[in-house]
């Protein structure tokens, strides 16, 4: 056995490398439809836990030069293997690294790696830290004409949450669901996922499975594709020209697409709902209220987005409400022009008073299971003086989806140390 190293001399940029290749099997009947490339270190050096390796990236802000680094590894082993087009190739990948192009001597071997079906493995760390670039980063994937995944789900509630706004083609349960105890948690979990699935056609995949127990669970909360050490553990890829066991291929919904809406505001969105309504800003009031209300039963998953027009400052009670909220549920944003929106606990997003956002008054929520949103703009006064509303209050799911995203859009990544 190598020894472990120190951080003193772990050097992600120049410590070798090699993937390691574990099976992908259809639970129908275990024949392998895949295989996920995982980072190992290699060599006469000290051998280095890959989560280590991450960590020391960042700290040494390599973090998008050693990402490519290990995706070049998992193309370059796959290509020299002879990876069938059939089988499709799991790559993890940081959000932050697929949202920059490759370096410029890895265009040949991307070039060379275009007929793999390849998915990028989005990690849950940190979902929320930039949901701007986390979205910019599963477009960029499929611009690349790679399917999405999103790794460990159920570990953390952000990676819930942002299921519906990213829309996977694969869904990966984290290894935790089929390995221990059934929780309500855990029922909530997979009754999300089963939601989610059976709108986009993703498909669910069990990780962690090691024996006929776990192989079961998984099937019971609806996964049809498993991973796991039952199936085999990460070692060199198989001599594809002389394979004896079963392979298959995945079958996946061509229909599923990055969530691009065209509109810069909420508003932008509600000419798809017919005749717009009127009111003032007191019945506005009451129906927010009312969804920030129903928040609070919704889970830890939820994400909820407002918008303070110039002409309707954020009250104290107001303020209140969406800080306990935002103790409670994956993110709670507050766009607007009023520097005081920085003192709270939800994350504030600066809206210039020029902007056509300043003059909205949205209030958006995605639930697992459930999503609404109240999107106003400012029309005019009434004869008292009072402000005065075109109005959309909708369910729709799609359209809430799509005003979620063009906000989500707007904020900025969370600084780190």
């Amino acid at each position: 056995m190598r020894p472990q190293s120190t951080n003193a001399q772990i050097s992600p940029m120049s410590i070798d490398i090699t993937s390691a290749y574990q099976p992908i099997v259809s639970l129908d009947d275990r024949a392998v439809v895949g295989y996920e490339a995982l980072v190992r270190t290699s060599g006469d050096g000290p051998s280095i836990a890959p989560p280590e390796l991450l960590r020391v990236a960042r700290e040494q802000r390599v973090t998008t030069d050693f990402d490519w680094r290990c995706r070049a590894s998992a193309l370059h082993g796959a290509v020299e293997a002879g990876y069938p087009d059939e089988l499709a190739l799991f790559v993890n990948a940081e959000p932050t690294a697929l949202d920059t192009p490759p370096p410029g001597d890895l265009l040949p071997l991307i070039a060379e790696a275009a007929r793999l079906s390849i998915t990028v493995e989005i990690t849950e760390r940190d979902l929320m830290g930039d949901p701007a670039g986390l979205l910019r980063a599963a477009e960029h994937a499929r611009n690349m004409g790679w399917r999405v995944a999103i790794d460990d789900v159920g570990a953390d509630s952000s990676s819930l949450a942002l299921i519906p706004l990213l829309r996977p083609d694969v869904i990966k349960l984290d290894m935790a669901l089929v390995q221990e105890r059934s929780t309500d948690q855990t029922a909530a979990i997979v009754a999300a996922v089963a939601a989610e699935a059976e709108r986009t056609g993703a498909l669910v995949l069990a990780e962690g499975i090691e024996t006929d127990t776990h192989e079961s669970c998984a099937r019971d909360m609806g996964a049809v594709l498993g991973q796991g050490f039952f199936y085999g553990a990460p070692g060199p890829l198989p001599d594809f020209g002389d394979v004896s066991h079963a392979v298959g291929s995945l079958e996946l919904d061509a229909t599923v697409t990055v969530r691009a809406p065209v509109a810069v505001t909420p508003f932008g969105l509600t000419h798809q709902l017919g005749a717009r309504r009127h009111a003032e800003t007191t019945f506005l009031e009451a129906v927010e209220n009312s969804l920030l209300n129903s928040a609070f039963g919704t889970g830890p998953s939820t994400v909820v987005l407002t918008t303070v027009n110039v002409s309707n400052r954020l009250t104290p009670v107001r303020a209140a409400v969406l800080d306990e909220l935002a103790a409670r549920t994956a993110l709670v944003a507050v766009f607007g022009s009023d520097p005081a929106l920085m003192q709270h606990h939800f994350r504030s997003v600066p809206v210039g008073e020029n902007e056509p956002l300043a003059l909205e008054r949205s209030t958006v929520i995605v639930a697992p299971m459930s999503s609404a949103a109240l999107i106003a703009v400012e029309c005019g006064v009434t004869h008292d003086g009072a402000t005065l509303y075109d109005y959309r209050l909708t369910y729709d799911r799609d359209v809430v989806l799509d005003a979620a995203t063009v906000l989500l859009r707007r904020i900025p990544a969370r600084l780190t140390p």
